[in-house]
């Protein structure tokens, strides 16, 4: 039987928050902004997992359609939801800003404390101000931008309710979706996608993962080392991370968490999902068959070459046939990533891999395995 959407009609007063979660799909008739894009007149699709605040500037109305599990809506209070919690953060960021200057912002805090949600209203904010917002996303497990397992950047030319809106123009290829054992190759990554990245834009976004407990202060740290940048918005009540910060030559900024943000097990499982799908095409992908002669593999930012000898007597786990089977990979050159699939096949001469990418000789081993191409569990090597 199928879902029947639950529907909604909430009338608004000015500067009261309608939060609502998806799926669902919202109508708005009148004037209202959602992280600062204006959505007066439109109709917007929240996304699974996905909870976005709905602000009118006069009386509105908002016709909620609620189309699925998870999906409801709230009133909340401006003071503990909605953009006017940041407000005071993207006028000192804003303040005095000329025109063409670059600046880079980090933003640090745990999980669901709403650092994506950030990041889409200062590029929203950036966008208003008439810079060029561009968004490194380096949530390795829970990003907007780029598969898990990986970085994505891209520049913003509107402004945008969700990241999964925005097209990422480059990738890093990290290989796990924890940060934890792999966090100097994390900021090594985010360190080179910022400096690929300078062309894009002259507003630089750099979210990161929300691992920031016990040696998730120094290694935050130690890419705030890495990427330099003229402000840390800090996201969350974490003293000992704020302390450390503080450190730097950086400003330092405090923020309230979105309360909004917080996903369960399940919500963060299926987004997660989702990303994997979305990148390595589902359905509309294809098998491509790649010789091992011309195949060079990398794991971990190491290079495993040539292929067919290492599958012979693999020196890690990841070039071992049977874990290689349903692996999530990366696809590209020495160039760089430039997309994503899923190994289908190994033989002792070739390799098969599911996948939208046409060309590419080299892969981007991770420590994941899909059980199938849609909504199946990943499995960890």
């Amino acid at each position: 039987m199928k879902n029947v959407p639950v529907i909604a009609c909430v009338y608004m007063p000015a500067r009261k928050v309608q939060m609502v979660k998806g799926p669902a799909r919202v109508t708005v008739d009148g004037t209202c902004h959602v992280l600062g894009c204006e959505v007066s007149g439109q109709t917007v699709t929240v996304l699974a997992g996905k909870a976005l605040p709905f602000e009118p500037s006069r009386q509105c109305r908002l016709r909620i359609a609620l189309l699925g599990r998870g999906g409801r809506t709230w009133p909340a209070h401006p003071a503990s939801a909605g953009t006017s919690i940041w407000q005071d953060i993207s006028q000192k960021l804003f303040a005095g800003r000329r025109q063409q200057q670059t600046r880079t912002i980090m933003l640090a805090g745990g999980s669901d404390t709403g650092k994506s949600t950030l990041s889409t209203y200062l590029a929203n904010v950036a966008l208003a101000h008439g810079a060029r917002p561009c968004i490194i996303d380096g949530d390795i497990g829970q990003g907007d931008l780029a598969p898990p397992a990986a970085i994505g950047a891209a520049a913003l030319f509107r402004q945008v309710t969700d990241l999964r809106e925005v097209s990422s123009s480059m990738f890093e290829f990290v290989g796990s979706i924890s940060p934890v054992g792999v966090e100097r190759l994390v900021a090594k990554k985010l360190d080179s996608m910022l400096d690929r990245s300078r062309m894009l834009g002259d507003f630089f976004i750099v979210n990161t993962d929300g691992y920031v407990a016990g040696a998730g202060i120094q290694y935050k740290l130690m890419v705030a080392r890495e990427l330099r940048p003229d402000a840390i918005v800090c996201l969350g009540k974490s003293p000992d991370l704020l302390d450390a910060l503080r450190t730097g030559p950086w400003d330092v900024l405090p923020a309230k968490s979105s309360r909004q943000a917080y996903k369960s097990w399940v919500e963060r499982r299926g987004r997660r999902l989702d990303q994997f799908v979305r990148y390595i095409g589902g359905s509309s992908s294809r098998s491509h068959s790649a010789s091992l002669a011309q195949i060079t593999f990398v794991y971990l930012d190491r290079i495993y070459s040539p292929a067919a000898e290492m599958l012979r007597l693999p020196p890690v786990r990841q070039l071992e046939p049977e874990n290689m089977k349903r692996m999530f990979v990366g696809l590209g050159s020495s160039n760089g990533v430039a997309g994503f699939g899923i190994v289908t096949g190994v033989s002792s001469d070739s390799i098969e891999i599911q996948t939208d990418v046409e060309a590419f000789d080299r892969i981007y081993l991770s420590d994941i395995r899909l059980l199938s191409s849609d909504r199946a569990a990943e499995v960890r090597i």
